[in-house]
């Protein structure tokens, strides 16, 4: 760590439900630098004086092509990034949403692929330990506000 230039960085992920109730996952390029080819929430960064809502919208809009609305925020999580010259020190706060006059997923060359999951899909697929315990929670959730989604 000696040496190393620490960032630190804001993300925001939604969950999105579908009005079946399955919650869209998208797979990282295969050239990606980090974790590659590895399946995560529609998320991005916070750019400088832009609100977390705000933020959100436009990065599920870039990289899916849906328009959503945001339930709430319910999880954070952090982790860290280590790279040759820096640490990013990252918190990402996790909203649950959903689609918007349901259109069909369109991704940004970030992704490869999607998929709309349920509850029992989420060990097929290459998720970390913090996304799953996330879109869990997510399933819980909706469970407990009975919405129709």
């Amino acid at each position: 760590m000696k040496n190393k230039k620490i960032v630190q960085k804001i993300v925001v992920a939604g969950v999105i439900v579908n009005k079946g109730g399955r919650v869209l996952i998208l797979q990282r390029n295969k050239n990606e630098d980090i974790f590659p080819n590895m399946w995560e929430l529609p998320s991005g960064k916070r750019e400088f004086l832009e609100d977390s809502e705000s933020c959100l919208i436009r990065e599920i809009k870039e990289e899916t092509g849906l328009n959503v609305k945001i339930i709430m925020p319910f999880s954070i999580f952090d982790y860290q990034i280590k790279k040759p010259k820096e640490i990013r020190d990252t918190t990402q706060i996790n909203f649950l949403v959903r689609v918007v006059n349901q259109k069909k997923v369109k991704l940004s060359p970030e992704h490869q692929n999607f998929a709309w999951i349920s509850k029992n899909d989420i060990e097929k697929y290459q998720l970390s330990k913090a996304t799953k315990k996330v879109i869990l929670k997510a399933f819980e959730l909706i469970k407990k506000l009975n919405e129709k989604i």
